[in-house]
This record gives C-alpha cells, sequence and structure tokens, in this order.
C-alpha cells in the first residue's frame, strides 16, 4: 500500500519567523521589524486568500508599501495587498497617491469627486473647462447615480489640470486592465479605486516629476521582485504589463479619446466658421 504523503504549506508566519528572514527584514526596517512582521500575520489570517499566498510575495509587497511610507491595511485605503491566484499583488489606492503628491510640497490643492446625476452641466475635453452644480443636499445626493468622476489639482505655481472620465470609461478601464477586478479593492471599493484611477491618469501624466510617486506608478498593480543582486523590479501579472504600459494608448482609452478628440475638433470647427460667418455679415 502507497504512503500518501501530505506537505504542509508553509505559513506567512513560520515564513516570516525563519532566522533569515528574520535578519533581512530586521536589517531593512530595523526596529519597526516586529510590528512590520505582526501586521503581516494578522493581515494574512484576517484576509480571505492572502494565508494561501506565497509568503515572499506578501513580505515583499509589505516592504514595498514601508519604503513608501504607507500603511498596508486593507481597510484604510493607502495601499493593498491584493490575493492574486498564489501570489501577493500590491496596489496603491487613492488615499496614497494623494499622499505622495502632496509630499513633494508643489501642490496647493487636489481634489478627486464623484459626480451624481444631474450635477454635469458641461465638459470641454479640449479647453478643460468642466461645469458643475453639486447638490447640497448630501442625504438625497448620496441616493443618486454616480455618472463620473472629476480630479483637479493646482501648483503652487498656479498651473491647473482638470480631468473628467464618465463612469463608464472607468469601469471599461478597470475590466481591461484588471483581471483582479471582482476581487479586492474594486469589490470592497469601487468609488475609491475610481478616484485613485483618475487621479493615478492625471499625476502620471501631468503631476511634477517625483521619485515616490514614479515609484507608486511603477509598482502599483504588481508582484514585487528581487532578482539574485537584490535589485527590485515588478512583476505584471495582470493585464496591466510593461507591454501594454509603453503604447501611448491603448483599448478603450484610444477609442474614448479619440471620440473625444473628433468632438472637440468639430466643435473647434464650428466655432470658426461662425467667427468666419459673422466676420463676412460685418464686412
Amino acid at each position: 500500500m502507497a504512503n500518501n504523503l501530505v506537505v504542509k504549506k508553509t505559513t506567512v508566519a513560520q515564513f516570516l519567523g525563519s532566522i533569515n528572514m528574520k535578519n533581512y527584514i530586521e536589517g531593512v526596517l530595523k526596529e519597526r521589524a516586529p510590528q512590520f512582521v505582526t501586521s503581516l500575520v494578522s493581515m494574512a489570517n484576517l484576509t480571505p486568500g492572502l494565508r494561501d499566498c506565497d509568503p515572499e510575495t506578501l513580505m515583499f509587497c509589505g516592504l514595498k508599501a514601508a519604503s513608501l511610507n504607507l500603511p498596508l491595511d486593507n481597510n484604510l485605503g493607502f495601499a493593498y495587498a491584493v490575493p492574486y491566484g498564489k501570489v501577493c499583488q500590491f496596489q496603491i489606492g487613492y488615499r496614497g497617491f494623494v499622499q505622495l503628491a502632496m509630499r513633494t510640497g508643489q501642490y496647493k490643492s487636489m481634489n478627486v469627486v464623484n459626480i451624481h446625476e444631474g450635477e454635469l452641466i458641461s465638459w470641454d475635453p479640449f479647453t478643460e473647462e468642466i461645469e458643475l452644480e453639486m447638490i447640497q443636499d448630501q442625504e438625497a445626493r448620496a441616493k443618486l447615480p454616480i455618472i463620473g468622476y472629476a480630479a483637479v489639482f493646482i501648483l503652487l505655481n498656479g498651473f491647473k489640470k482638470v480631468s473628467y472620465w464618465p463612469d463608464a470609461r472607468v469601469e471599461a478601464h478597470a475590466r481591461k486592465f484588471s483581471k483582479a477586478f471582482n476581487n479586492g479593492p474594486w469589490k470592497s471599493d469601487y468609488n475609491a479605486m475610481a478616484r485613485k484611477t483618475v487621479l493615478k491618469d492625471m499625476l502620471n501624466h501631468w503631476g511634477p516629476a517625483s521619485i515616490e510617486v514614479a515609484e507608486a506608478v511603477k509598482f502599483d498593480q504588481s508582484i514585487v521582485r528581487h532578482d539574485d543582486g537584490g535589485n527590485e523590479y515588478p512583476e505584471y501579472v495582470d493585464s496591466t504589463s510593461e507591454e501594454v504600459k509603453s503604447l501611448p494608448e491603448s483599448g478603450i482609452d484610444a477609442e474614448f479619446k479619440a471620440d473625444q478628440d473628433r468632438k472637440a475638433s468639430l466643435a473647434l470647427d464650428a466655432k470658426i466658421a461662425a467667427m468666419e460667418d459673422a466676420n463676412d455679415k460685418a464686412n
């Protein structure tokens, strides 16, 4: 009769408690090491899916959050550890991007808001002029469906950037670029992830250069890995790959942008035609 061998999987507590890992974590985090280990073990025990993830990927996820000085707590919204099959994916939350941007000291103000039905009067993607009429009754406002998300930042030097994404664009983007759309923060806090998506895109394309923000954009939605030399790099197991990221626009975003560009071009042509017609009549 054959012997059935049962190989027990190494738990997060066992992995982090090994001599090699304890020495490694203490070398990186110094006096913060004990609290770090306790936090990760607790998170793994309380979060469905994390206890089955490769403990090393959870550890490096936690270390990346620590290097950015963001709390890795799925309930706080700064940084998340998201189970993705047998590995742990690192994600930055809306509040995390806000905090990293504000640390640069170059922002005068920044905000991202949900836009409810009846609040959007007009949005011109060409001039980036948006007209909103916000509903003051917050109880009544909360009952109305959300139709989009608007973001704005103003730098101390006066530069201002506004962005608006309809909800359809946000959802299409999330479904295309996140295979974990039905899991983790997209499922538990869709609105916060939607605001994060709009803000991340705006900061990445228009915000002042910042090492921390660049690191957050680079490692967001990735498995944090280390090569044989100890160098850190992101592994994109999600559909957000380096190949996709290298493209200027793709998928639904390209179609949406092209449609908006066509509308802006037609609007501009109409304005020019109206001005020429007015000049002809005047002459």
